[in-house]
C-alpha cells in the first residue's frame, strides 16, 4: 500500500493522485512507504530526498523531478520551504 504522511495528514492508495500543492515548512518530513513508482516534483525550494536501502540520496530544486526506485520507507525533507506534488505513474 502506498502512503504518504506530512503534518496531521495521511494519504493512502485511497487518496486521488497526484496531490497537488503539498506545502512543507523548512525542516518538515514527509515519510512514505512503498513509494516506488511516485514522483515528487518540486515547486519551489530544496527538499532533500533518501530511500531505504537506496544507492544514493537526492536533492531536487524547484523545476526538478524525482521517481522513488525502491519499496520500504522513503525520506523527503523540506531544507527550506518548499511546495510540492506527488503522482503516481
Amino acid at each position: 500500500m502506498r502512503s504518504v504522511d506530512y503534518g496531521d495528514v495521511a494519504l493512502g492508495v485511497e487518496c486521488a493522485w497526484p496531490v497537488p500543492g503539498v506545502r512543507l515548512a523548512r525542516g518538515a518530513i514527509v515519510r512514505m512507504r512503498d513509494a516506488a513508482g511516485t514522483t515528487v516534483s518540486a515547486h519551489n525550494g530544496v527538499v532533500w530526498i533518501t530511500e531505504e536501502n537506496g544507492e544514493r540520496d537526492v536533492v531536487l530544486r524547484a523545476g526538478d523531478s524525482f521517481r522513488f526506485h525502491r519499496s520500504g520507507l522513503a525520506l523527503v525533507e523540506a531544507w527550506s520551504d518548499a511546495a510540492l506534488t506527488f503522482s503516481a505513474d
